[in-house]
């Protein structure tokens, strides 16, 4: 079991959290004292303030990031999309596979240096290094290989040709996927489906089918083809709620933004109907709507969207141990979350920029109040403590 030790950098109050030697410990993030809990106890309250214990992952490290991504969706709701689209993940629209090959029994020597310097990430050397014919069982691992490598020297061109000449048992579901990615981001997706087909039934190959079916389905204007967007949902099966993979909706609105800030006419009705395509309702899919609607400009739709999300964020922040436990905290986001329900996003803004300017929660710490001058954050981490020592903790 993972246990965190908090402390003050100025008093040396302290705690431990988690389970021990000494018994399972829990903190208290608003009145910031320890509690040794009995063998089966099932309550979990601070017996001084009445709040939840903290008894894994401290939530305290959470509160700067929740309080960025608050401040970017109400950016956006102004209109200034720019720091919430630099919050979004960055997801491949095509996926392939680039582990380095291995080296196997009786490759040559210049095949064995090429594959080490591409696993140690000297893309260079190794491109140069693979640049010969290998023998043949070995020569569709150093035709991918060397792709790898001049595919991350930004030569996406040469990875495919490196890869054209492989054909029949050498065409791997790796090299498959690998030059299918390569031809559909060139857009070539009819030889790219040839690929994805026989690249198997796993997550990459899947997805990589889903993905051409939601590009062909979207025209120069209009709403995207309902049958191909059925198909990618076929053709993906279960959708993955992971905020870094993509989903049919997330691509199809990625594409649909896309489009209108090409063609410059603005399809609200579209775009509004592409809301229901998406899967989930996470904070990355509905800042993803924001920022869309937000950089073309149609800010009503953005604050249609904005303003619930906004509210649950600064709840959620509100429900904080550790800032409903520091009052100039509380009072700060229970600003934020009045301006927000008048839909006054600027001063929601005004009312945080004293939080996010505070170094101590820049840096995962909050206020100590055992002596009012330090701050108390994470100064040591056990993922497992079995046989560690007994540790002296303090309620501070």
């Amino acid at each position: 079991m993972a246990r965190w030790h908090v402390a003050c950098d100025s008093c040396g109050a302290s705690a431990w959290i988690g389970s021990g030697p000494e018994g399972r410990n829990g903190w208290c993030e608003a009145c910031q004292r320890a509690t040794t809990l009995a063998a089966g106890e099932r309550s979990t309250l601070c017996d001084t303030c009445g709040r939840a214990l903290t008894t894994a992952e401290p939530r305290m490290l959470e509160i700067f990031g929740e309080l960025q991504n608050l401040a970017a969706v109400l950016s956006a709701w102004q209109g200034d999309a720019a720091p919430l689209t630099t919050l979004l993940p960055e997801r491949p629209r095509f996926l392939s596979d680039r582990t380095p090959p291995a080296s196997a029994d009786g490759d040559p020597e210049w095949l064995r240096e090429g594959l080490e310097a591409l696993a140690r990430g000297d893309f260079g050397a190794a491109a140069a290094r693979l640049d010969r014919e290998a023998p043949p069982g070995a020569e569709p691992r150093r035709a991918r290989a060397r792709a790898i490598a001049l595919e991350r020297r930004g030569d996406a061109a040469g990875a495919e040709r490196a890869l054209d000449s492989i054909r029949g048992a050498g065409e791997t579901r790796e090299l498959l996927l690998e030059r299918g990615a390569l031809r559909a981001r060139r857009g070539d997706f009819a030889r790219a489906r040839a690929d994805f087909e026989r690249a198997g039934e796993g997550y990459e190959a899947r997805w990589n089918r889903a993905a051409l079916e939601i590009h062909e389905a979207l025209g120069v204007t209009g709403p995207p083809d309902a049958a191909r967007l059925a198909a990618a949902r076929r053709a993906l099966g279960e959708p993955s709620s992971a905020w870094s993979d993509h989903t049919v909706g997330r691509l199809l609105w990625t594409l649909l933004i896309e489009r209108a800030q090409r063609g410059g006419a603005l399809d609200l009705a579209t775009l509004r109907r592409a809301e229901g395509e998406f899967e989930f309702a996470t904070f990355w899919d509905r800042a993803a709507m924001i920022s869309g609607f937000a950089r073309l400009g149609a800010r009503d739709d953005a604050a249609r969207v904005a303003r619930p999300l906004a509210l649950e964020c600064a709840g959620a922040l509100a429900d904080q141990p550790a800032i409903a436990g520091t009052p100039e905290f509380a009072a700060a986001l229970s600003g934020a979350r009045a301006a927000i329900q008048v839909g006054a996003p600027d001063a929601a803004l005004g009312a945080l920029a004293p939080l996010i300017a505070r170094e101590d929660l820049t840096r995962y710490r909050i206020p100590c109040r055992a002596c009012g001058r330090g701050t108390v954050g994470v100064d040591e981490f056990v993922e497992d403590p079995a046989g560690e020592p007994a540790l002296e903790g303090s309620d501070g």
